[in-house]
């Protein structure tokens, strides 16, 4: 009734000019204004250092050493020149803080720090603190269920201006599917010219659907440091899923700019099982304390199983596979 009401008074006020608009609509506009000033601010500092093409990746996880794991031996195994690592996990049990502390010592010597919440609640300022303490000017975030399926350097991949482009590690021409709506999705019109790079594409945001259409997700894509320091800031948050939720206030200012991807997806996210409460989000149902188990008699996934896997969705159950952990 409310909606039809708002729409005869907008009928009216149209002749004079005027519009009424939803509180929902206008906190929105305060954001995005917000955002810009601090945005600008950005810009202006990132202009004094030169843009410099240095990149960090952010990982979050939580009780799933094992899929952690899994992560990241594909990401040091597949990628040529990897940027350094840090972890920002939590644990729920004695039993998923030793495996935390087991992944731990298996990365030791490479480029991985690890960074454990200081409490079950302060995700919000532990991110903030790790993004304030980077000295790159680049970001990649990725999720501890994700696994690299293909080869890449990522030095050509982290080249980007991240304030004309969203590139991504997870899109390619194969993602037809999206799984977060169980839906078919269409691939975007590419833009050519854009990019000077065969074995990548580029499209509009906004001309997209569906993951196509979603340059802020916490899945594999590139974002200035400052920027996303900003916006942080600015929203409220408990963990990844309502980070990157409430990072959608902000999807306007994402959306006109470029996505640009490889033509075959580099990571897979599997949703094989759920460790937060925030949302209703479609996964399999394998619980991360029988993956606990698996990892305590001395198993890890067989990711090698997946290298060169074609998915059809970002997000995507596959059979889970165990082999004997090697270096533990």
């Amino acid at each position: 009734m409310l909606k039809g009401i708002c729409t005869t008074v907008n009928r009216i006020l149209g002749a004079f000019d005027f519009t009424v608009q939803r509180k929902s609509d206008l906190l929105a506009e305060r954001w995005e204004r917000e955002a810009l000033k601090k945005l600008y601010v950005s810009s202006l500092n990132r202009a004094a250092r030169g843009g410099r093409e240095t990149a960090s990746c952010i990982v979050f996880s939580k009780d799933r050493a094992l899929q952690l794991h899994a992560l990241l031996v594909s990401y040091f195994e597949q990628v040529s020149g990897p940027v350094p690592a840090r972890v920002l996990y939590w644990t729920s049990s004695d039993a998923h803080r030793q495996a935390y502390e087991e992944v731990q010592a298996l990365f030791a010597g490479q480029p991985v720090s690890f960074v454990c919440q200081q409490g079950p609640d302060s995700f919000h300022s532990d991110l903030i603190r790790l993004l304030e303490s980077l000295q790159e000017e680049k970001v990649l975030f990725l999720v501890d269920d994700i696994v690299f399926t293909e080869s890449l350097d990522m030095r050509t991949f982290i080249r980007f201006d991240p304030f004309r482009f969203v590139p991504t590690l997870r899109m390619g021409l194969n993602l037809k599917h999206c799984y977060t709506m169980q839906q078919q999705q269409s691939l975007p019109e590419f833009n050519a010219g854009v990019i000077d790079d065969e074995d990548k594409v580029c499209w509009q945001w906004q001309q997209g659907e569906m993951d196509w259409a979603y340059p802020l997700s916490v899945d594999g894509h590139l974002f200035s440091v400052q920027e996303l320091t900003a916006m942080a800031k600015l929203i409220h948050f408990q963990a990844p899923n309502s980070f990157e939720a409430n990072l959608q206030k902000f999807s306007g200012l994402f959306t006109p700019r470029y996505g640009v991807c490889y033509r075959k997806s580099r990571i897979i996210n599997i949703p094989c099982n759920k460790v937060q409460s925030e949302n209703e989000n479609l996964c399999g149902n394998v619980h991360q304390d029988d993956l606990l188990e698996r990892w305590r008699e001395g198993l890890q996934l067989d990711y090698h199983r997946l290298y060169g896997f074609v998915n059809e969705s970002a997000h995507q159950e596959v059979e889970m596979n165990f082999v004997a952990r090697s270096g533990g």
